[in-house]
């Protein structure tokens, strides 16, 4: 019992760490935040990422397949305007939380989560939830549906964010959606990596072998659950 309280106590010292760390990082940089609870990924870690690795310099624009209640788009979409740039954020999303059918290791669907995070607002919508807290993103373009069957109208691509449906198809689908306009030192990212949803990494480990001779880096941030892939 004392080991397991232990563990628990550091998991929240880190929890809190990061969490300080990124609300600091947002007032450096200027960048306003979301209501609370719409970002559950924590896209500060990713603005840190394309920020250091100079990806606004690069040609395209940005993806986010699976937004959710739009939280992290809110926060690409501001970082964009702070740093005074053009590119657009294309976000793809069914927008029904019955959807993703797919178990994690605790055996809960991910369409139960998402109905337990909307718990907390009063009964409105995914979709009411996204359009309130993007509303005044100018560089957001919604397409709004299902990514097996969308088209993404950027020809080129610089950064894109993979947290749609989980299920192994749609992983393998949502990688060459974005692969295949990914500009070269371009990166595409995944979230639940090595986490909680096995077949997910498995998915992203077999894309990474079968292309490996077309990958120039791989940073895998553990914390985040989120590993980073960066075309040659």
């Amino acid at each position: 019992m004392c080991v397991m309280r232990l563990n628990a106590f550091l998991n929240h010292v880190v929890n809190v760490f990061f969490s300080t760390r990124d609300s600091i990082f947002m007032k450096v940089n200027g960048i306003s935040s979301p209501p609370a609870g719409t970002d559950l990924v924590g896209y500060e870690t990713l603005i840190r990422f394309i920020k250091r690795k100079g990806l606004l310099h690069r040609p395209g624009d940005i993806v986010e397949i699976g937004t959710f209640l739009g939280g992290g788009a809110f926060k690409l979409a501001k970082y964009l305007e702070r740093m005074r740039s053009r590119k657009l954020i294309y976000v793809i999303d069914i927008f029904n939380i019955e959807c993703d059918k797919t178990m994690n290791t605790e055996n809960v669907e991910m369409s139960s989560l998402y109905e337990r995070a909307l718990q907390h607002f009063n009964g409105k919508s995914q979709w009411d939830i996204f359009t309130e807290v993007t509303n005044n993103c100018y560089n957001i373009r919604v397409i709004k549906g299902d990514s097996k069957g969308i088209h993404i109208p950027a020809t080129d691509i610089c950064f894109a964010f993979i947290d749609g449906n989980h299920d192994p198809t749609y992983v393998e689908n949502d990688f060459y959606l974005i692969w295949n306009r990914l500009v070269p030192n371009g990166v595409i990212a995944f979230h639940d990596y090595k986490w909680d949803l096995p077949k997910v990494t498995e998915k992203i480990d077999e894309i990474i072998l079968k292309h490996r001779s077309d990958i120039y880096n791989i940073y895998n941030n553990k914390h985040k659950h989120i590993i980073y892939i960066t075309k040659k």
